[in-house]
């Protein structure tokens, strides 16, 4: 997704809950993750937004508004959800 909207400024950042650090490194390595990723293990971040269940997706616009919130996995590749991203 990232790849497909870089001309639109959007970045796509991963936040893990993992407390486990090598399992987080592992993850990323086995996965091939290749945008920016941090890791929350005191689940800071979790608490701050009300995440409940994983995964959950946050859109957040450039004045850093929660424009919408996506819990459980998402297919980014579809029409709508591409069409509410490139409106933000």
């Amino acid at each position: 997704m990232q790849q497909r909207l870089k001309d639109k400024e959007v970045m796509v950042l991963g936040i893990s809950v993992d407390v486990d650090g090598d399992a987080y490194h592992k993850f990323l390595k086995d996965y091939r993750i290749n945008y920016l990723t941090v890791r929350d293990a005191e689940h800071r971040t979790a608490d701050m937004y009300g995440t409940f269940k994983w995964p959950e997706t946050y859109i957040i616009d450039r004045n850093g508004i929660v424009r919408r919130k996506f819990i459980g996995p998402v297919d980014w590749s579809q029409p709508e959800i591409m069409e509410f991203l490139t409106r933000l």
